[in-house]
């Protein structure tokens, strides 16, 4: 399968062939080929895509971690369960909501996804070492940000960015530190563009339930939980989540009714729709009439 001319240009990658040929060469070169693997699986197309190449790489995956809390979409629970099923590997269910309660305490909501990728990410280390397991695979593509500070570790190693080295590294070394033996990210899409995951979804006939949320990537489609939806300078609370749950729930129920996605944001109330079309944002406006009303 071919990648799309992006993938082949900015991070030197061809074909699927080719990927799965670079990450078994990372894995034999970290003598890890045959170690266990902890999944942070959220039941979204990244992290399900991830689990199906790994599996037909013949990778040892020993558990899949659910992260989720109170205002964790039901949806997203439902797709690891079946991807647990799919490919008979455990789950482990992990609530983080006291935790995200505690950190995010006078944080503005520009910041929380990121306080809550790091409690996900602490976690999944702290459970992976109960587990004997030192390898962790998430399902971080060329969008996200970690992918800089991957290109940063390969520089300061290699001297340049050596982009078939990208898939398994010790990023973020705040992890390994002081350890026998280092952490490793395995992050099998992280030099993929979003046509392509969505290509290698199709070929592993990967299917996902969506919300029909608007999500945190306009354009992709990603979709992720309600909590994203706080203004960015809204000061987060429990009862700033319990009413973004509230809206988003009803928006989302709305959108996957009617065809489209919908998401609102807290608390200045603004609806956002894909596409983007009046006749949605109307339906929206009368499903949320009667909330405001009670």
């Amino acid at each position: 399968m071919e990648f799309s001319e992006w993938t082949k240009n900015k991070r030197k990658l061809n074909n699927l062939e080719e990927l799965k040929r670079d990450i078994i060469e990372q894995f034999k070169e970290k003598n890890a080929l045959d170690e266990g693997i902890v999944v942070m699986a959220s039941g979204g197309k990244d992290s399900s895509t991830a689990i199906a190449l790994a599996k037909d790489l013949g990778l040892n995956i020993e558990y899949l971690i659910h992260f989720y809390h109170r205002w964790s979409w039901d949806v997203s629970k439902k797709m690891v369960e079946k991807l647990s099923k799919k490919f008979d590997i455990p789950v482990i269910f992990y609530n983080i909501t006291d935790e995200l309660l505690k950190r995010t305490k006078g944080a503005k909501g520009s910041s929380i996804c990121r306080i809550c990728k790091n409690i996900m990410k602490d976690k999944a280390v702290d459970i992976s070492k109960e587990k004997g397991i030192r390898i962790i695979m998430t399902g971080d593509s060329a969008l996200e940000k970690v992918s800089g500070a991957v290109m940063n570790y390969l520089r300061d190693v290699y001297g340049e960015v050596v982009y078939n080295k990208m898939e398994l590294t010790p990023v973020p070394q705040k992890y390994s530190k002081g350890k026998d033996k280092e952490v490793l990210f395995f992050r099998p899409l992280i030099r993929l563009a979003c046509e392509d995951v969505l290509k290698l979804m199709d070929y592993y006939n990967i299917e996902i339930e969506r919300a029909h949320e608007v999500g945190d990537k306009i354009g992709f489609w990603r979709e992720g939980c309600c909590l994203q939806y706080a203004d960015e300078n809204a000061l987060l609370n429990e009862k700033l989540f319990n009413e973004l749950y509230k809206y988003n729930k009803i928006a989302t129920e709305v959108a996957k009714k009617h065809g489209f996605r919908a998401s609102i944001k807290l608390p200045s109330k603004k609806i956002m729709v894909v596409p983007k079309k009046d006749e949605y944002i109307t339906l929206i406006k009368n499903a949320l009439r009667d909330v405001d009303e009670s």
